[in-house]
Order: structure tokens, then sequence, then C-alpha cells
């Protein structure tokens, strides 16, 4: 056999492992990005002016302990003034503060949202319960197109590795093909063809797999300079993920080329 169509099959492999890293990082991406998006989920609740440090403390205890609540952050007045003086750009004498104490409130889950107003709504501390309702229905939006774009890219994903899978069981059938005519009376032919593209083949994982890291690493920094506002996935957290895909798709690909026949051959 060539080495030509040794190489040309090589880099093929190498090529497909490259696409399926992408696809797979695409993926993990959506789910990182959703989750950081539902990670947003808050409402604000101004408190009461009577309302003691000690009283606040207990509250923000009574919330943490709900199942509904993510987290609680207090926002003291003279910090929400600040805030709103440098949102306006205008200075406004620190006396003429019209605005109390108030509390962030952190939720898992959008549908739990009438639960947690329900609880607040009866609670002598709370003054007022605002909510961004259209940032809210913002990001719901946000989250349901990058859940269909996870499904889509583990669509794409799968299809890569049938694609890697064909490609070498056609490597396997091809090499058997050719060792059955040099030795026909081998009854090993089909054991060696399969055993000598081993290397190669996780060769080819591994070469695929590292360009692409090369390439995530410098794309997602200009994508990053380009689109402030989007947060992709770092090295450290996306390596681990595509180091498992790839084990994954290298060790079915191989159990799947043993089930090769040789009158199929």
């Amino acid at each position: 056999m060539g080495t030509k169509k040794i190489k040309r099959t090589f880099i093929t492999l190498a090529l497909s492992f490259m696409v399926f890293s992408l696809f797979v990082s695409m993926a993990s991406n959506s789910y990182f990005i959703g989750k950081m998006l539902k990670n947003n989920y808050f409402l604000t609740i101004e408190l009461q002016n009577e309302s003691s440090r000690d009283k606040i403390q207990e509250f923000e205890k009574f919330l943490i302990e709900n199942e509904n609540v993510k987290g609680v952050r207090f926002l003291d007045r003279n910090e929400a003034f600040r805030n709103l003086q440098k949102e306006l750009e205008i200075v406004i004498p620190k006396s003429e503060n019209p605005l109390p104490n108030s509390i962030i409130v952190y939720f898992k889950d959008e549908n739990k949202l009438n639960a947690i107003q329900e609880l607040l709504d009866v609670n002598p501390i709370v003054r007022e319960i605002y909510l961004d309702s259209n940032l809210l229905e913002s990001t719901q939006k946000k989250v349901s197109a990058l859940n269909i774009s996870l499904f889509i890219f583990l669509f794409f994903a799968i299809s890569m590795y049938f694609q890697i899978s064909t490609i070498l069981r056609g490597i396997v059938v091809r090499d058997y093909m050719i060792l059955s005519v040099k030795a026909p009376q081998n009854n090993r032919n089909f054991e060696i063809a399969r055993n000598r593209n081993l290397i190669p083949f996780v060769g080819a994982s591994i070469i695929g797999g590292l360009v692409f890291f090369n390439f995530y690493v410098i794309f997602r920094q200009k994508f990053q300079d380009i689109l402030s506002n989007l947060i992709l996935q770092s090295f450290n957290q996306l390596v681990l993920i595509e180091v498992v895909a790839i084990f994954f798709a290298v060790v079915f690909s191989w159990k799947s080329s043993s089930k090769l026949k040789k009158e199929e051959a």
C-alpha cells in the first residue's frame, strides 16, 4: 500500500478528531453559558427602614434555607445610592438618599418564582419586591436557544464519531484484504490488520485533539476581545471534557472494529 494513502488516511482521521473536538467544545460551551445565564435570575427586596441589622441577618438566613433560593446579597442603602449616582451620572447630597436597604435574591428556577414571591409577600420586613421581567424573559429566550444549540452540536459530535468509526473499520478491512491476498493461509490476518492500526489511530486522536486545543486557545481570546460580553470556557474548564470525549470515541470505535466479521471483510 502506498505511503501517500497511509498519510492521507492518518490526516483524515486527525482532522475528523479535530472537528469532533470542535463540536464537543461547542456543546459544552452552550451548556456552560446557559448555566451562567441561569445564575443571573434574581429579584430585589427593599427592606423596611426600621429593620435592624439582626433582623436583616435573620431574614437572610431564612432565605438561604429556602430550597428555591440559590444565594442572597445584602445591598446597603449607601452602596445602592452610589450605584444610582454612577448610573445617572449625577451628584446628589448623601443626606437626600431616598433608598432603603435591600437584599438581592438569586433563585434557581424561574418556575419557582411565584412560590418565592408568595413567601416574601407575607414577611413584615419586606417593603417592596422588584423583578426585571424584561431581563428575565430575555434570559429565558437565550437559555432556550442555547439548549437547542447544545442538542444540535451533540448531534454533530455523534455524527463525527460515526465517521471516525467508519474510517477505522474501512482501514481494517482494507488491510485485512491486502494480508489475505499475500498470505491467505494465515488465520490471524484479521487480528494483525486490526492491531497494526491501533497506534496510528490513537496517534491521530492525540494530534487532532492537540491541534484543536491550540486553535481554541487562540480563537477564544480573539472572540472575547471582539465580544466582551461573551464568556467561553477556559482551557482548564474544557480540557477534561474533551479528553474524556476523545477517550470514549477511541474506545468505542476500536471496539466497533472488533465486531467486523471476516466474511464481511
